[in-house]
């Protein structure tokens, strides 16, 4: 069983603090396991560098996984349509006017070959991971879950209302996606513990105010096990989180 059960919410190319809180985790690949939900790229000022970290965690440590974001998934569709030059003039496309501009730009800045590795490696990221915690299931995944239908990628990248709101599963659910601040109008950018089995990690990385956060979801558990409303205190002790820039 391992310690510690982690997951890092969305980079968004804040790679400075994406690396201020790896220090902080402390990772040990004898006991952690650790996911990153996705979304490492675009709207920050290092998108290229903090998916490259999160490329050397993964091949580094056999107990950490990186997932696929909706992010990750508009780069890709991108590529294949246009590879790394520009668009049709005149002609839209969802990636670059969701953040990808910078992120385009620094790809084609690397020599050939390392670009082609680093989209090969976005292009094996899973959409979800699973695992278990003391008799309890966990699904990590970028996005969520659709309650009313069969799991699939679409949702899985992009879901937000239907699962925040429709989701009462026996499987805790851990998620990025959809920043905390939206979740709690004018709420501190922290990770949420709701009450319908879900975890929030998104703390709007990119947005004023913002962090990137990592969570525990098996401190979270056994905290819960205890059959109590979680303190301030308690909840606070189940996540690290690092401020951007």
């Amino acid at each position: 069983m391992f310690r510690r059960i982690l997951a890092v919410g969305d980079v968004h190319g804040e790679a400075d603090g994406l690396e201020r809180l790896w220090k902080k985790i402390a990772f040990d690949d004898e006991r952690d396991l650790l996911v990153f939900l996705g979304d490492y790229i675009d709207r920050g000022t290092a998108p290229v560098r903090a998916l490259q970290f999160v490329q050397r965690q993964v091949e580094k440590y056999r107990n950490v996984h990186a997932l696929m974001g909706n992010h990750e998934a508009m780069m890709l569709s991108y590529i294949d349509a246009y590879g790394l030059g520009r668009t049709i003039m005149g002609h839209f496309d969802l990636w670059l006017a969701n953040g990808g501009r910078i992120t385009r730009k620094q790809l084609a800045t690397l020599p050939k070959a390392e670009a082609e590795s680093l989209t090969a490696f976005v292009r094996s990221r899973p959409i979800s991971f699973r695992t278990s915690h003391a008799g309890e299931d966990i699904l990590f995944v970028h996005a969520g879950v659709n309650p009313a239908a069969e799991d699939c990628r679409e949702d899985m990248l992009w879901i937000r209302e239907k699962f925040f709101a429709g989701y009462h599963g026996s499987t805790l659910v851990v998620v990025g996606h959809t920043p905390t601040q939206m979740l709690r109008r004018g709420g501190a950018a922290v990770p949420l513990f709701l009450p319908n089995n879900i975890i929030a990690c998104d703390t709007g990385a990119y947005l004023p105010g913002g962090r990137i956060s990592c969570v525990d979801a098996a401190h979270y558990l056994r905290l819960r096990a205890g059959g109590h409303a979680l303190t301030a205190g308690e909840r606070a002790s189940c996540y690290m989180q690092a401020e951007r820039g």
